[in-house]
């Protein structure tokens, strides 16, 4: 079940622009938009080129990458953290996400990932799911990644997972 909302950033905003990280949301999510910003060159988006993991190992067990294809959209899992393949109890490295989820393409995950290759923004998402009988809410974030600069061909992810009170 799910009860959150995309929200994306401006098309428009350049290198040391501030992005608005929705209320409530893990540090982690901050920390991945900050070094995205950080790493964003003077025109343009960035690339996996410009990505280090080195740079980031704190946020690793949380990140996801994703390959774009278009002409039908379709977007494959370059990359899983370690956090991530722990709550969904697979590795889905590799495979592509309508294979993995059922009605991908009706989701609301898609409509994000299709915008933020699409438009090339930044966007955030919550949702609330039940683990056993707690509420556990996911906070994710895409950021787009252009190897020339300005077509989107991966998408990098950061989801958090925390515990919330009904």
């Amino acid at each position: 079940m799910t009860d959150g909302h995309g929200q994306g950033a401006s098309p428009g905003a350049g290198p040391g622009t501030e992005i608005a990280i929705p209320d409530g949301y893990a540090p982690e999510i901050a920390a991945i938009v900050e070094y995205w910003t950080r790493i964003r060159p003077a025109e343009g988006l960035p690339g996996r080129q410009h990505v280090d993991p080195a740079d980031i190992p704190e946020l690793l067990p949380h990140l996801w990458m994703t390959d774009v294809f278009r002409d039908p959209w379709r977007f494959r899992l370059r990359l899983v953290g370690t956090a991530i393949v722990k709550h969904a109890g697979r590795d889905s490295t590799g495979k592509w996400c309508s294979e993995q989820f059922p009605n991908f393409e009706e989701s609301a995950g898609y409509r994000d990932m299709v915008r933020c290759a699409d438009q090339g923004v930044p966007v955030f998402r919550t949702a609330k799911q039940l683990v056993g009988d707690r509420p556990r809410q996911s906070q994710r974030v895409h950021l787009p990644l252009a190897s020339d600069g300005r077509e989107v061909d991966i998408i990098l992810s950061l989801t958090r997972y925390v515990f919330v009170r009904e």
